[in-house]
Order: C-alpha cells, then structure tokens, then sequence
C-alpha cells in the first residue's frame, strides 16, 4: 500500500501503526532518503536543488518494489510526477489521505522550518492546491479531520484491503 498525500497529512504515523498492525515493513521515503543520503532533505535542496532530490527520490520508491507486502508513506511530492504514479499502480494500490488543508497548516505549524516547500502558510495553501489533482489519482481517497486518530486512519486503511471490500486488489 502506498500513501499519498501532503506533508503533514498522517502518512508516516498512520502507515507506521497499520504496518505494525499488519506484521509487514514499513517504509517512509522522506526518512529512508535521510538515512541513505546522511542529508536532511532541506540541506539536499539547498546543496543540490529539487530536481536532484526528486531524481533521487524516484530511485527510492522503485526499490520498494521488491517489497510485495509493505506499506510506504511516499513524499508530498512523489505522486506529482507521472512516471511515479504509473509505477504504484503498477506496483499495489494507492490512498491519498486527504485533510482540509486547516488540519495541516495546524499540524505543521510549528515543524515549517524542516520542509523545504513549505515557506508561508500561503505558499503552502497554494502548493496543497497543486498537488491535489494528482493526489485524487490515487486508487482511493480516505477523508481526514481533525478529530480523526492515526489509530483511527490505521484501522481504515486495514479495512480498504480487506479483499471483500477491494474486488482482491
């Protein structure tokens, strides 16, 4: 299962708690880059620029396949690129966690300074805006609010692969 969805949008915690729930591994692209590189990806984009990091970024997620049972919270950006999208449907099923954009301003209020595209909470909004189209390709779209749980989404998630509910996808 691959999650997609803006920075702060609970892919990480969640993919972690159903990974766990599940017995399979988990991986986050953001942190496997981090760990692999030795770099945050703030210092990569200053040092190498954004087109370096998406580059490197794309090798990261065609590793996962060799991974057939695993849940992957992909970058904010990764789903915004063609050859990305056309690999995790080729490679399992997709869910775009989707908050109001209020519930991710709100949780990233005080972690802005560690996103490199984050910038103003206007830049933000207008970045969200881009990328939702893209993220409504995803295979499904699990609605998000405030008062949802990461446990909560964890067990959602775990329901969308339950084969009566997925045709066995």
């Amino acid at each position: 299962m691959y999650l997609v969805g803006f920075m702060g949008s609970g892919k990480t915690t969640s993919g972690r708690l159903l990974a766990g729930r599940w017995g399979v591994p988990f991986v986050d692209l953001d942190l496997a880059f981090e760990s692999m590189s030795g770099r945050t990806i703030r210092e990569t984009f200053e040092t190498h620029g954004e087109a370096y990091f998406r580059a490197r970024e794309s090798e990261l997620l065609r590793g996962t396949a060799m991974l057939p049972n695993a849940v992957v919270a992909l970058g904010g950006g990764t789903f915004t690129f063609s050859e990305n999208v056309r690999f995790v449907k080729e490679y399992g099923l997709s869910v775009f966690l989707d908050p109001p954009f209020e519930v991710l301003a709100a949780r990233l209020a005080d972690k802005a300074a560690d996103r490199p595209l984050f910038g103003s909470l206007e830049s933000a909004r207008m970045l969200w805006e881009a990328r939702r189209p893209f993220y409504k390709m995803a295979d499904r779209t699990l609605d998000v609010n405030h008062e949802t749980t990461p446990g909560d989404v964890a067990g959602r998630l775990a329901l969308l692969l339950d084969p009566r509910n997925t045709g066995g996808r």
